[in-house]
């Protein structure tokens, strides 16, 4: 990959990360509930996590699975395990 493809991949995501929507709210929802540290977290994880994606995608794994059954099924079956947790997780802590 070129230098000028992931300055051009560059250029075209960050006003997506940039735009408010749901990490947006559940930041202020942390911020209001919590604290302005539990706010940073969240900021934090969401950021991680937006990376982690637009990095994926740039290497052409959102590709790849897209282009099996088998790999779309797994991909599901492990973010429905990573939302089990996440249920879990929230239940316990009340």
């Amino acid at each position: 990959m070129q230098w000028q493809q992931v300055l051009g991949f560059v250029a075209a995501i960050t006003p997506l990360t940039l735009i408010p929507g749901a990490s947006f709210t559940l930041v202020t929802q942390r911020v209001i509930a919590g604290s302005r540290a539990d706010g940073v977290l969240v900021a934090l994880g969401s950021a991680c996590g937006l990376l982690v994606h637009a990095t994926f995608a740039a290497v052409g794994l959102s590709a790849l699975v897209m282009s099996s059954g088998f790999r779309s099924w797994m991909s599901r079956v492990a973010g429905a395990v990573l939302v089990g947790f996440g249920i879990r997780t929230a239940v316990a802590a009340r």
